[in-house]
């Protein structure tokens, strides 16, 4: 059966919802995880089905996990005949069939019977992947929305917080608070800014190895910016807090037109960034007070 869904899957961001997956035993302690930058990307150690790889963390993406062929083919998978439909940032359109495994580990949590999608990007781009940073696929948000996620760049480190995790544990997620906009949230985790050139949407994305803006924000602003072009906006105002100047690339690439932004690797490179998914919120914090 094949499930046609609105869907971007692209190297950094799939902008779809997976039902949120309960951590299996253990799982009412916060549990920190090793995390590696690589190439302003975070990079995770990720077991399947007894089997040790290599993911890159990408929250722009609403799916659990996220495979190469190369890695799928050494799991003990069962395909469920279920197909989903992508496009990527080519524009080009990628089938995902979607696969049953019995186990996942990151770190100390534990997950089990969990449904990840094939990657569809071409063998080129996974082999320059794999030799350019050793991953193997993406793990995205879908396997940690029923909890909280602490994403912290300088110490190379993420915090899985289940929802019963202590008080003291939850009380981690701290600093300005920014609601996400529940409007949007079937197209990820959005947050509405206000710019030098108006309001906008912005999708936070571990995936992205710069603050993106996408060309077609920048062309109805009446902007004569061209792919690879850099803007800067000197006002980046989050309920109320603003965190500019910002610096974006511009890239054209075919994001729905009520988004405009990527919020990447230099807005988490000096901030503790914590999700809460049930709250609908993130919080953010200069890493010099964590």
């Amino acid at each position: 059966m094949k499930n046609l869904v609105p869907v971007i899957a692209t190297t950094s961001i799939v902008l779809s919802s997976c039902v949120p997956n309960t951590p299996e035993g253990g799982g009412t302690r916060a549990v920190r995880v090793p995390m590696e930058l690589v190439n302003r990307t975070p990079v995770l150690n990720v077991r399947i089905n007894e089997i040790d790889t290599r993911l890159q963390l990408d929250i722009g993406s609403g799916t659990t996990l996220t495979l190469f062929p190369e890695i799928l083919s050494e799991l003990d998978t069962v395909l469920t005949g279920e197909v989903i439909e992508s496009i990527g940032m080519e524009g080009v359109v990628m089938q995902n069939p979607v696969h049953l495994v019995s186990s996942v580990q990151l770190g100390g949590v534990f997950y089990k019977d969990i449904e990840v999608r094939q990657d569809g990007h071409t063998a080129q781009h996974r082999v320059e992947t794999i030799a350019g940073r050793g991953t193997y696929g993406r793990v995205g948000r879908g396997l940690f929305e029923d909890g909280k996620l602490v994403i912290d760049y300088r110490n190379e480190s993420l915090t899985v917080i289940p929802p019963g995790a202590p008080d003291h544990e939850q009380a981690v997620c701290r600093g300005l608070e920014l609601p996400l906009a529940s409007e949007k949230n079937n197209l990820g985790l959005v947050t509405r800014v206000q710019t030098d050139i108006g309001e906008i949407y912005s999708v936070w994305d571990t995936g992205a190895r710069g603050n993106i803006m996408v060309k077609h924000t920048t062309d109805a602003a009446g902007l004569e910016l061209q792919a690879r072009d850099r803007f800067e906006t000197r006002k980046f105002v989050i309920n109320g807090h603003d965190f500019g100047p910002v610096r974006m690339n511009v890239w054209d690439v075919p994001l729905p037109h009520d988004l405009h932004a990527l919020l990447g690797y230099w807005f988490f490179s000096d901030k503790l960034v914590c999700v809460d998914f049930p709250g609908e919120r993130i919080f953010v914090q200069p890493n010099d007070e964590s």
